[in-house]
Order: structure tokens, then C-alpha cells, then sequence
């Protein structure tokens, strides 16, 4: 059952990444957009995950889940996003190369999050 709820979770991860590019693309010249639509997407994502895996869920739980994971994995990356703002009009092409990774990587990070705790 895990695998198949992982590569359901996966499918979704995927999905989300591809809304990210999307979405930072449209906001790259906004100051602090990306980092929002990255919270925002990783919220939505732990929701739908946390169901994947059963987890009892709540728009609540998901966004403290999305915080505490988010934090500690692409910290670093998300600086880089917001500071890729001024490079002018290559912001275009850069944020979006940025927030695909970061939006993979917090899937993935969501992913063992709930195996774990749902073990």
C-alpha cells in the first residue's frame, strides 16, 4: 500500500512542481511572490499528501506541517529566489529554474514526512 500511496503522493508532487514554474514565472518581477506561491503550494501540498498517507487532516495541520518541513529544507534556496529578483528581466528564467527544485524537494520531503508518521 505505501507504494502505491507514494506514487500517487509523487504524481501530485510533480503536478505541483509544474504550477510552481507556472506561477513564479507570471509574479518573477514581485518582490516576495515566489516565496509566497512556495508556501502556499507546499501548504496545498501537504494537504493532499497528508490524505494520500491517511493522515488526519486539517488546513491547520497541513500549514504547521508545511512550515516546519519547508524551513529546514530549502532555507537556503528560497534567499536565492527572492534574491534572483535583481537580475532585472532574467528573473524570468531564473526564478522559475529556482522554484522547480525547491518545490520537488519539499515534495519529496512531505513524502517521508507522512511514511514515517504513518507507519
Amino acid at each position: 500500500m505505501i507504494n502505491s500511496q507514494r506514487q500517487e503522493a509523487s504524481s501530485w508532487v510533480n503536478g505541483y512542481t509544474a504550477t510552481a514554474i507556472g506561477i513564479v514565472f507570471a509574479a518573477a518581477g514581485i518582490p516576495g511572490a515566489g516565496t509566497v506561491a512556495c508556501i502556499g503550494i507546499e501548504t496545498t501540498m501537504c494537504f493532499h499528501i497528508g490524505n494520500i498517507y491517511e493522515y488526519e487532516m486539517t488546513w491547520e495541520i497541513a500549514r504547521d506541517h508545511a512550515l516546519r518541513i519547508g524551513l529546514a529544507t530549502v532555507l537556503g534556496k528560497i534567499t536565492a529566489l527572492e534574491l534572483a529578483t535583481l537580475t532585472g528581466p532574467f528573473a524570468y528564467v531564473i526564478k522559475p529554474a529556482i522554484a522547480a527544485p525547491i518545490i520537488k524537494a519539499l515534495g519529496e520531503a512531505v513524502i517521508e514526512y507522512y511514511e514515517e508518521k504513518c507507519q
